[in-house]
């Protein structure tokens, strides 16, 4: 088997499973690089691609379509520089305009990947301009709809939807019915991710009754997991799960693994939002079982959205006195959050805060279940030590109550450890001292303010006041009894009790069930205590908690979406500023030079799975003629009947898979990547000279008010 169709089935096996690639015979394989190949094949099949070996590969081969092959594997699998590498290589060694032209394209998509839109909307600019020299609509209309998604990304709607309407058009005029489908369900995300939910569903179901005309199941599915994304926004959670359901099973019936695993999170998302934790569980852990670590932002949200449903069913099992699975499911709540802390593209420090407290808790809920005094001193000192790593990556605002929790177990270990120092009693009075203290440290700064906090520290206060009493064998009565009414004013619940036994003890009567030796030891001076220590932790925990939250990530791995569960919050983000830059950087390979980029026609790069909604939904459309000349959110009745406007399929199609836009029948590799031939790409110089002219007449104009400006001040002056 030649190595550049195993090249290709492990490029394929990202969106079909690894499968096929199980079938293929390493002794088979023919080629200058077929070892190297051959290791490829094997990390591929471990679920890891080895990125040193696509490293030597991509200094091991020189056929152009091997070249442009590992690009796209590298940069499916995280790897846009190893991508870059190829991609300009393969670009190095031909002089074929059209085949410049795709790997223009494929530049420009690595670029998008990594975020820097700017360069990718050159390169695309780029390709765009050699197919529609060489006279390819086709080619040019995919190149228009990676081109308009590079704008959708960067929050720039009129030129995107500029873009689109072109594109479009090109398909219009070649009668191709599939570039329709495909744009008509762009469209629909375009209007998703500006929270045009109506529109989104309008044109999603629209494309989806085109894709299923032409027997697409495939595109079909795709719809169908936006369309029921959509529907769960809007509350509509019978049709979402009727969507998602009918999309896994489509691609469970092609065999489709990486995609139905994309749907799986996507059910477990919609789950989460139904407030059904255990099914969202279920189908975030089905599909982490399937998904690739390298497919963004899709895993990580996955991870995020398995954390939240852990925390959420932690949280239950301790109301219901389950112990042991609260503890196991906040410690996988805090692996969860750990490893999204370390992802080298998330950087949030509040991450590993979350990993911290998830941890912390899975002690705390043990001590809730009165352990042996030495097991309850071991896990308070490991939720100690859990919190006090998480302080310095938590938010500035909450950074002084993470740190008043610690004081607060510092003192409620305090106090578990007397029982350990029965033999020496003499040592008692003084721990409890202490214990005092840490839990005055713990809400000092708290209690500023009238309220639960301010009442417990006074009755702190009052309590160290009776203990101080204690050592001068001074009557305590008075401290114990302002001690106890203070917690009564504190209207926490179980307090009364506890101020009740501060009372007898100060009457030095004896409490139902305490024993003569425990009022020696103070045992309602730690009963109060541990009571005020409780208390006052819990509310810090329920004040600083992002156990419970989702975090998700758009396509660029910007963070889009954050908040406890049911309340998240989209990050709406300004428009970038792209820069125009009119010529491409020279890029060196080896010691050829190179103008210009790369590109593969279609954008296969993984699509975010939360949405970003600018607060403005205003749209400038100056290709549709249909439409008005003046800025206006276009409707229903307008677009649905004009040109319907196109991103890349793979733009749309997925939220984290892509594949190769122009494969649209089963063909080989070299036939598929031969597809796109045509003239190298030229500038359009009356583009570039009514873009200077602009500049120029800017420029004049910025100068004549100067000039006024300057005018009026010395005609004051005078």
């Amino acid at each position: 088997m030649d190595q550049l169709v195993v090249l290709h089935e492990i490029f394929e096996s990202f969106s079909r499973g690894t499968g096929a690639l199980r079938d293929i015979e390493p002794r088979s394989v023919e080629g200058r690089c077929a070892s190297l190949v051959v290791k490829l094949l094997q990390s591929c099949l471990d679920g890891d691609i080895d990125e040193e070996v696509c490293r030597e590969l991509s200094e091991c081969l020189s056929n152009i379509y091997e070249l442009k092959r590992l690009g796209d594997i590298c940069r499916r699998a995280g790897m846009p520089e190893i991508a870059m590498k190829c991609y300009s290589k393969a670009l190095s060694q031909t002089e074929e305009p059209h085949v410049r032209s795709v790997l223009m394209n494929n530049l420009g998509q690595v670029h998008a990947q990594k975020g820097d839109l700017g360069k990718a909307i050159v390169y695309y600019k780029k390709a765009l301009e050699g197919f529609e020299y060489a006279g390819d609509p086709g080619s040019a209309a995919h190149v228009m709809g990676n081109l308009a998604s590079a704008y959708r990304r960067a929050y720039q709607w009129d030129r995107a939807v500029e873009c689109y309407f072109k594109g479009l058009k090109g398909f219009e005029k070649l009668n191709d019915s599939f570039g329709v489908a495909q744009m008509t369900g762009s469209l629909g995300r375009v209007y998703a991710e500006m929270g045009e939910k109506e529109l989104a569903v309008l044109y999603y179901e629209k494309s989806l009754r085109m894709f299923e005309q032409l027997g697409d199941r495939r595109s079909a599915a795709w719809l169908l997991s936006r369309l029921g994304r959509v529907y769960a926004e809007m509350g509509r959670w019978d049709d979402a799960k009727r969507c998602f359901e009918r999309s896994l099973s489509i691609f469970e019936d092609l065999g489709q693994s990486q995609n139905a695993g994309i749907v799986l999170s996507n059910m477990g998302r919609f789950y989460l939002d139904k407030e059904d934790p255990d099914s969202a569980r279920d189908s975030l852990e089905r599909a982490l079982n399937i998904l690739r670590k390298e497919m963004l932002p899709v895993y990580p949200n996955t991870v995020a959205a398995l954390a939240a449903a852990y925390s959420l069913l932690a949280r239950r099992y301790a109301a219901e006195g389950d112990v042991k699975q609260s503890s196991q499911l906040y410690s996988r709540a805090s692996d969860c959050f750990s490893e999204l802390s370390l992802h080298p593209r998330i950087l949030i420090s509040e991450l590993r805060a979350a990993a911290g407290q998830a941890r912390s808790l899975s002690y705390l809920v043990k001590l809730r279940a009165d352990p042996r005094e030495d097991e309850a001193v071991a896990l308070c000192e490991r939720a100690i030590s859990a919190l006090e790593s998480t302080i310095a990556s938590t938010a500035s605002k909450e950074r002084e109550k993470v740190a008043s929790l610690v004081r607060c177990l510092q003192g409620i270990k305090e106090l578990w450890s007397i029982d350990l120092y029965a033999a020496e009693p003499w040592r008692i009075l003084g721990m409890v001292s202490v214990a005092c203290e840490y839990l005055m440290g713990g809400i000092r700064e708290l209690a500023r303010s009238p309220g639960s906090y301010k009442e417990m520290y006074e009755a702190l206060v009052a309590i160290n006041g009776a203990l101080d009493d204690e050592k001068q064998r001074r009557d305590s009565s008075e401290n114990l009894r302002r001690a106890a009414e203070h917690l009564r004013a504190s209207q926490v619940e179980g307090f009364e009790k506890i101020a009740e036994t501060l009372e007898m003890a100060g009457r030095s009567e004896l409490v139902q069930g305490m024993s003569p030796s425990d009022i020696l030891n103070y045992g309602a001076h730690r009963k109060a205590l541990l009571s005020i220590g409780w208390a006052a932790a819990e509310s810090l925990l329920s004040e600083i908690d992002r156990t419970g939250w989702i975090y998700a990530w758009d396509e660029s791995m910007n963070l889009s979406e954050a908040g406890p569960v049911g309340r998240t919050e989209r990050i709406r983000r300004k428009s970038e500023s792209i820069a125009e830059i009119r010529e491409v950087p020279v890029v060196e390979v080896g010691s050829a030079n190179l103008r210009g980029s790369a590109a593969d026609v279609s954008e296969e790069r993984t699509v975010g799975s939360t949405s970003i909604v600018p607060a403005q939904t205003v749209l400038v459309s100056a290709a549709a003629p249909s439409l008005l000349a003046r800025t206006e959110t276009i409707r229903p009745e307008i677009a649905l009947e004009g040109p319907y406007v196109i991103e890349s399929f793979a733009d749309y199609e997925h939220d984290e898979a892509s594949y190769d836009e122009p494969l649209r029948s089963e063909s080989s590799d070299a036939t598929v990547d031969a597809v796109y031939s045509g003239a190298a790409p030229v500038a359009h110089r009356s583009s570039l000279r009514e873009s200077v002219a602009a500049r120029i007449l800017l420029g004049l104009i910025a100068l004549a008010g100067t000039a006024y400006a300057i005018m009026h001040v010395i005609l004051g002056i005078l």
